[in-house]
């Protein structure tokens, strides 16, 4: 971690995870590093009868509102590491920012994320390996039901309650066998707004006004988002760096964390 003269920290570090997940599906980055649980602030911004825009700008103005408490975010560098829906959400923080004031950052490290539309555009495979994909938007429409959801998180996690998961404890790190922890770790109705604000989610026309260096990452194997939107994701971003990770999947954070902790380093 470097210092200035006075023994400062330079470099203070943003993790913003993906959709049911926590801050501990990030490796550890260095001793400055802010880690906003924006599955908790899902649950608390979904309780607010009426969100000042978009469901994607209750997270922004939620983002907005941590970091102003948070003193080392006005150090002289800042590093934005953005995970899935995190990275979706650094995209619109940054935009409705235009780069300044809270979201003057140096850099951003997007993993395993799209610019969107989410499910329109993007469909899961059943495995890493399948080529069968499953159209998402079609299926969503199901799956958000308020009682869909509910009876699906008591199916998958055996309660309706939420219980904090430490990720980097999963003897199993599979896409497969983390998402079943997301959801023990997710309240069911946090879970819905997560998807009202994917569902809302597109800045593909906007991605030329991010003048900052972006690093996407992703993995070749991701069965949610193909590998081909990392690519015309960098293509887009002016300043865009693209690292394909053979053997990785959507769980990239956890899986490859020495890889990702190198990238952040760097």
């Amino acid at each position: 971690m470097s210092t200035s003269a006075s023994g400062g920290h330079t470099r203070t570090i943003l993790t913003l995870h993906g959709m049911s997940l926590n801050p501990s599906i990030f490796p550890e980055f260095g001793p400055v590093t802010l880690k906003p649980d924006l599955t908790k602030m899902a649950d608390r911004l979904q309780t607010v009868p009426a969100l000042p825009g978009p469901v994607m700008g209750g997270f922004v103005g939620a983002l907005d509102d941590y970091l102003e408490h948070q003193e080392s975010w006005h150090g002289p560098r800042r590093i934005v590491v953005g995970h899935s829906f995190g990275g979706m959400l650094a995209l619109a923080w940054w935009l409705s920012h235009g780069g300044k004031g809270p979201a003057r950052v140096d850099h951003m490290i997007l993993v395993s994320t799209s610019p969107g539309p989410l499910f329109d555009s993007l469909s899961l495979a059943p495995v890493s390996w399948s080529p069968i994909r499953i159209p998402l938007k079609q299926v969503m429409r199901f799956w958000n039901l308020t009682p869909v959801t509910a009876a699906a998180k008591l199916l998958l996690s055996g309660s309706l309650a939420s219980h904090a998961v430490d990720f980097q404890e999963l003897t199993e790190r599979s896409d497969f066998a983390v998402d079943l922890a997301g959801w023990r770790n997710t309240p069911w109705r946090a879970m819905r707004h997560f998807r009202n604000a994917l569902a809302g989610f597109d800045v593909r026309e906007e991605l030329d006004r991010v003048k900052v260096d972006v690093t996407v990452v992703h993995g070749l194997n991701d069965p949610l988002i193909p590998p081909g939107v990392a690519v015309r994701l960098a293509t887009w971003l002016p300043r865009a760096a693209l690292y394909l990770v053979p053997g990785a999947a959507h769980a990239l954070p956890l899986t490859h964390g020495s890889l990702l902790g190198k990238l952040v380093r760097a």
